[in-house]
């Protein structure tokens, strides 16, 4: 998404759609990655009118109008397209997004990752309290990871992959499955194959801000070698 926020022929965003709490307006506003879209929390308190359509259960309705600005806001801005960050939750927590995104004619760009290695990432971030970061970030700790919480953990990616892709062939959309793994090896035939896609001319995207944050697998996994063999008699690999 960060790249994307850098393409001159798309309007990105980030998630939109998530359930932010009152707290987090500030800090939002803060941050530059939400353009000039304010998540759909935020849009409907900013009038008393739409915040009282929401207390009467319109929220339907004000998400169809939302994402209807939102479209406007990127031709006004020359976009060719608008696109935002939506995770699996989403869905769950506003059943009627799959309906709306449906008639709005949007398509799918599902990213998955080499489960273990996600795993690991995830559980590793969680460990030290940090996900990411645009700052230069060094951290030395080693980190031991419990086996048999990886493998459950491990399982439960692989089945929540599958099941999303399945979810979206069967509830319509056309989707473009696309990988962490082909991202790193090559990012412009990645990002080729993304505009290519929508239909939308390729774009040169500048390097993203963030930074890697496990710099030596190896290094940071304090059992590593266990890790491994655990992987190995999943039939997975750790490989990138």
């Amino acid at each position: 998404m960060d790249h994307l926020l850098k393409s001159p022929s798309i309007s990105a965003t980030q998630e939109l759609f998530a359930n932010y709490k009152a707290r987090d307006r500030e800090e939002i506003k803060r941050k530059t990655i939400w353009g000039t879209h304010l998540p759909f929390d935020f849009w409907i308190k900013d009038a008393w009118h739409r915040k009282a359509l929401s207390r009467l259960g319109m929220e339907r309705c004000l998400a169809s109008k939302y994402l209807a600005d939102s479209e406007r806001q990127a031709v006004r801005i020359g976009a060719k397209g608008f696109c935002f960050k939506l995770l699996s939750h989403h869905f769950e927590e506003r059943p009627y997004l799959t309906d709306l995104l449906k008639k709005g004619g949007y398509k799918a760009i599902y990213l998955t990752r080499n489960a273990p290695r996600q795993v690991l990432s995830g559980m590793v971030a969680k460990m030290r309290g940090r996900f990411n970061s645009i700052k230069d970030y060094e951290d030395e700790t080693r980190y031991f990871i419990n086996l048999e919480e990886f493998q459950m953990l491990v399982r439960w990616e692989l089945a929540c992959v599958e099941g999303d892709i399945q979810r979206l062939k069967d509830d319509g959309f056309e989707i473009c499955v696309v990988t962490y793994e082909d991202f790193l090896e090559d990012k412009s035939a990645f990002f080729a194959r993304i505009f290519d896609f929508l239909g939308l001319p390729r774009d040169h995207l500048g390097d993203t801000d963030y930074k890697v944050m496990i710099k030596d697998i190896a290094h940071t996994i304090e059992n590593y070698n266990e890790v491994a063999e655990c992987v190995e008699s999943m039939g997975l690999t750790l490989k990138a």
